[in-house]
């Protein structure tokens, strides 16, 4: 695949998400879009879920240059762990519908083996320093895969709350910051 036109298409695919949401992709809009026809999409992009799951891969590879831009290594192991959680938190609120796209959408791992890979990747860098931060607390009430679990439902259900507008000062959920810092205090 000519790599100039797979990065306009995925380009234009990431202007229509970002401008009619996931909805308004369409490889017929791409195509019109990126100045291709149909047929010369299709030789690039099986379906448009394949589309979608090439602009997935590029979130995740996104997300986590985001987290190890945020790991400064003389940052104790507990505030890399808020740190990375931050990070977390203002991807998915910044760009909610590749959030969605990425997490709301159950992708086969078998057809899309790269997007599992780049999304293992994320996890596994979640687990590293969950584990450390837990080594460091001498925690011993929760494993670190454990651990990583809990705290990814957290962070999945902050950023859904607060996408759907449930930003509460009356119910504590106003401050993402304080949140973030209870539940991993509670964890490590």
């Amino acid at each position: 695949m000519n790599n100039e036109t797979k990065n306009t298409l995925l380009r234009v695919t990431r202007e229509l998400i970002d401008s009619k949401g996931i909805e308004g992709v369409s490889m017929r809009e791409v195509g019109r879009h990126a100045g291709l026809s149909r047929t010369a999409l299709y030789r690039h992009f099986e379906n448009k879920q394949s589309l979608l799951a090439a602009i997935v891969v590029q979130n995740f590879e996104v997300l986590l240059a985001d987290i190890l831009e945020s790991a400064d290594p003389l940052t104790q192991p507990k505030q890399l762990l808020v740190n990375l959680f931050n990070v977390y938190y203002q991807f998915g609120y910044g760009n909610s519908e590749h959030y969605q796209l990425m997490f709301n959408t159950k992708w086969d791992a078998e057809q899309y083996p790269e997007l599992r890979r780049v999304a293992n990747l994320v996890f596994q860098k979640t687990l590293e320093y969950v584990t450390d931060a837990l080594k460091e607390s001498k925690t011993t009430h929760h494993n670190p895969k454990q651990a990583t679990a809990i705290l990814y439902a957290f962070i999945h259900g902050l950023v859904e709350l607060h996408l759907a507008g449930h930003l509460e000062v009356e119910k504590g959920l106003d401050n993402p910051q304080l949140l973030i810092d209870g539940i991993i205090d509670s964890i490590v």
